[in-house]
């Protein structure tokens, strides 16, 4: 029983401390699915709860995972860890059956499982957090309960720190569909088995509707929002579908992803929280680009009128929020396109002006190798760090702990 105590207890520990990790990188993308699950349950007026939300869950999650691979506070963990999979199991069931997201989100953007499949994976580890529940009373203590609490602390302050950062600047790892290297062309054309619906969204004193592209208002309705729809094909990821329309709802832009040489896009997904300052540093950033024969252009899911107002003099295009979103984390994130291929992106806060000139005579493909490799070693480095101090520190806590145990009892 010792082994199946042990083997449960690490299968358990070590997918939770993943997929927290895995969340952790991306807290926008993870938000993103938070956002499903709120419109699942017609629970949309929640969407202001999307990011912190994703942040104590993955949190939550990454430290009960810790304190179940680790050993720390087991008679409390093990509890959490059985009601944290039961409460996912049964969610799991009911998305297996009703299939109202498309993917689960276990594992971010990094693994994705069908939602049967993810049910299964919650059976075994269902399985997994009962043994160590009816177990619990089994496991030695590592440490006194101060320093166990302690270790969890230390990596929920680890975790959050990473999550705050990143929701400042661009994730760490891009597991996105248009993560550096991706071919936009080709991305595009695989698009073309799937046929699709430009939905735009008008609104008139006070009242909001939808047209298509062959029944557009005429001029004093106001621009809001475009959605893509599907009509005809399998279902896919709405977000890969990178098409431009301008502030009439014309199509619009269809050749710069197809355009020789380079191309920035600047992402706007949420105007309201860009100030003067940082359209100041894209604008200054614009004029650095045009002196080099480079355009840049503006991104936006947002409405006409909010957008143009802040972007007055600007190359507009307007997306879906999903493929704004998506391109890059960042409102206001930059991306470096290159022949069509996604070549490194930057967040609002770390535009490389002073670089661009260097980044522009630089081999595309070696920027964009130099990036895979960053993002690969980063993953690499941390999740050893990770899993390294997990087992150092349960080795040595206890061998102390028991050393001390022995000498106050003898």
């Amino acid at each position: 029983m010792k082994i199946i105590r042990a083997i449960c207890r690490f299968a358990f520990g070590i997918l939770f401390v993943l997929s927290g990790f895995l969340k952790a990188v991306d807290p926008v993308g993870t938000s993103l699915k938070i956002k499903e699950y709120f419109g699942a349950f017609h629970m949309d007026f929640l969407d202001f709860l999307s990011v912190p939300s994703g942040v104590l869950l993955t949190t939550a999650e990454f430290l009960v995972g810790v304190a179940i691979l680790k050993g720390l506070r087991i008679q409390l963990f093990s509890k959490i860890a059985l009601g944290f999979i039961s409460f996912f199991t049964l969610l799991t069931l009911w998305i297996a059956i009703a299939n109202p997201v498309s993917d689960c989100g276990c594992f971010g953007e990094a693994i994705h499982l069908s939602n049967t499949g993810t049910f299964i994976k919650n059976l075994f580890l269902l399985v997994a957090a009962l043994v160590v529940f009816f177990q619990r009373k089994r496991f030695v203590p590592i440490a006194k309960p101060k320093i166990e609490w302690g270790y969890l602390s230390l990596y929920g302050v680890l975790l959050l720190s990473l999550q705050i950062y990143t929701l400042g600047n661009i994730p760490q790892i891009d597991f996105g569909i248009y993560k550096p290297g991706t071919d936009l062309i080709a991305s595009q054309q695989s698009m073309q088995e799937r046929e699709y619906e430009t939905v735009l969204v008008y609104s008139k004193d006070g009242e909001e509707k939808e047209f298509n592209l062959e029944n557009l208002p005429d001029s004093t309705w106001t621009f809001v929002d475009a959605r893509n729809i599907l009509v005809s094909g399998a279902e896919g990821d709405a977000s890969s579908n990178l098409s431009f329309i301008d502030a009439q709802g014309n199509p619009s832009g269809d050749g710069i992803l197809e355009a020789d040489g380079p191309v920035f896009l600047v992402s706007v997904y949420n105007a309201g929280r860009l100030d003067t300052a940082d359209v100041y540093t894209i604008a200054a950033l614009a004029d650095t680009l045009q002196q080099k024969g480079v355009e840049l252009y503006i991104v936006s899911s947002n409405s006409a009128e909010q957008t143009e107002e802040l972007f007055a003099g600007f190359e507009i295009l307007y997306s879906d929020y999903k493929a704004v979103i998506s391109l890059n984390r960042s409102n206001g994130g930059l991306t470096y396109i290159n022949d069509g291929i996604v070549v490194k992106k930057w967040g609002r806060r770390s535009y490389p002006a002073a670089e661009i000139g260097k980044i522009l005579a630089e081999d595309p493909e070696t920027i964009t190798a130099t990036t895979q490799i960053d993002e690969r070693l980063f993953a690499e480095i941390s999740l050893f760090v990770i899993l390294f101090l997990i087992v150092i520190i349960r080795f040595f806590s206890k061998i102390i702990y028991n050393g001390r145990k022995a000498a106050a009892t003898s």
